[in-house]
């Protein structure tokens, strides 16, 4: 919230400067020929930098408390994934991306189905990078299903609910 109201006052501020100085008499720019409009003009543009810039939601997409989806580190990748005995589904995703945040509370949905038989598991390819590379992930999110400590079935992009179910029961039966 603290950050809304503060792309929001700099937007109006910046607006407000530009309208109060800025040297529109021709009539060309209303949107700033006066203080007030430039304040509105700015603040407009920074609650939409705000949105853009997906500030709404407080650091990781994954709910804080999500005992489904887990966000796991390059270090404990071996052990988590390589070495499970039940098929496991990784998100690759980063936390500046739109279709990460859409695609995780679609991805809990499902992880909460399947609980107990699929384990999920997220990793930050910004902070994961060589572990990315690895996998050859070139987009996100990234979805990788490894059964036995391989791949099995990898996608790219936003899924629906029904897309990720397919991909979880392609889990199931091993690829």
């Amino acid at each position: 919230m603290l950050s809304l109201l503060i792309s929001v006052a700099v937007g109006a501020g910046l607006g407000a400067a530009l309208g109060t100085f800025g040297q529109c008499t021709s009539g060309a720019c209303p949107l700033t020929s006066t203080w007030w409009r430039g304040a509105l003009y700015g603040a407009t543009l920074g609650l939409m930098f705000h949105l853009a810039t997906g500030r709404t939601t407080a650091g990781s997409p994954t709910a804080a408390n999500s005992t489904n989806v887990v966000q796991i580190t390059p270090a404990a990748f071996e052990k988590e994934v390589l070495q499970s005995t039940t098929p496991v589904v990784v998100d690759f995703y980063a936390p500046w991306c739109g279709p990460c945040k859409l695609l995780a509370p679609r991805l809990e949905k499902v992880a909460a189905a399947y609980a107990g038989r699929v384990k999920v598991l997220k990793v930050n390819v910004d902070t994961a990078a060589e572990l990315a590379g690895r996998y050859e992930v070139r987009g996100v999110p990234a979805l990788m299903v490894f059964s036995q400590g391989r791949v099995t079935h990898a996608t790219v992009g936003l899924q629906t609910e029904s897309e990720l179910q397919g991909l979880f029961e392609r889990a199931l039966k091993g690829g």
